[in-house]
């Protein structure tokens, strides 16, 4: 079998352990670094021997649409290195079950660990500090940039699934009271609490969901506004909720900070103590070392027919 990889970081981030595994499960990898439209790439389109495309979401923008792929022959299998996969239109490659796979809880701790640095920088006021310049006048600046303690405070974590419940144990570790809310109770010690009692009572709101149509609905402007004034809210997610409404409460002082991932170059663009850096919570050398394990892995079980992380 043929695989297709089309990647800008492949030979940066591939071992020659996985290099192997792929060679002894019989693929012959072709490998496309330099991005470009896939139809750039002619023999995708040549030939009748079995393929998969293996693609890099940041190769095609986050978006692969049906004309990308129609015209491949046979296709086997379309396998992404990225959770997400809302940005394939997978309409076509279902009619044709053809088999759409994503990769799976490879940046749990890597996100986890992101989730909890931001939350340290809100607390202390470091985003408020950076933009100001570390200005330390003895006669009134500790007062205006005095941070919060973590210790005995209560997290109210939404979501509580593997990033979730990461989040969770770094918390309690740290002495801080841990409760949350899910769509269903879990089995853990920590307290579950309706919606409206954890954005009300919580010192810290840490959203932990996937995104979907369904989780868009879950944290509304009115949970947002019933947060207390001195409350943080830290998120790893993106554009789950009003994020514009949570920039403006910090800005009215109807919330004591926010950290979540912006666009690039944006962190400046925010008054406060209002920490919006990249999406670089999940790049670490674990995770991206996990990554490949995981792509690769679903590389060599479909040559043997299995799509363990079928999204389709």
């Amino acid at each position: 079998m043929k695989a297709f990889i089309f990647d800008p970081l492949w030979d940066e981030l591939v071992s020659d352990d996985l290099l192997k595994k792929l060679q002894d499960a019989g693929i012959e990898s072709i490998v496309t670094k330099e991005i470009a439209p896939l139809s750039d790439c002619q023999a995708l389109f040549e030939g009748d021997d079995a393929r998969i495309l293996c693609i890099n979401p940041d190769y095609v923008g986050w978006k692969l649409s049906m004309d990308d792929y129609k015209d491949i022959p046979s296709l086997k299998a379309i396998l992404t290195c990225v959770t997400s996969f809302s940005w394939i239109d997978t309409t076509l490659a279902s009619s044709k079950q053809i088999p759409v796979c994503n990769v799976r809880n490879y940046s749990t701790d890597a996100v986890a660990e992101a989730a909890m640095m931001m939350l340290f920088n809100v607390a202390r006021q470091i985003p408020r500090l950076i933009k100001d310049g570390f200005p330390l006048d003895f006669d009134k600046d500790f007062m205006k940039y005095r941070g919060v303690e973590l210790h005995g405070k209560t997290v109210g974590i939404v979501g509580l699934g593997n990033i979730g419940a990461g989040i969770a144990r770094r918390c309690a570790g740290l002495g801080i009271n841990v409760t949350y809310w899910s769509r269903s109770p879990k089995d853990t010690e920590y307290q579950y609490k309706e919606l409206s009692e954890l954005f009300a009572e919580s010192d810290v709101i840490l959203p932990a969901l996937a995104v979907n149509d369904d989780t868009k609905t879950v944290i509304t402007d009115e949970l947002l506004a019933s947060m207390k004034p001195s409350a943080m809210l830290i998120t790893v997610v993106r554009e789950l909720f009003n994020e514009q409404l949570a920039i403006d409460m910090v800005n009215d002082s109807k919330l004591f900070g926010f950290g979540y991932e912006d666009e690039p170059a944006s962190f400046n663009k925010h008054q406060g103590n209002v920490w919006a850096g990249p999406a670089y919570a999940w790049v670490t050398e674990g995770a991206m070392n996990n990554c490949m394990q995981a792509w690769t892995t679903c590389m060599t079980e479909a040559v043997a027919g299995n799509y363990p992380n079928r999204v389709n």
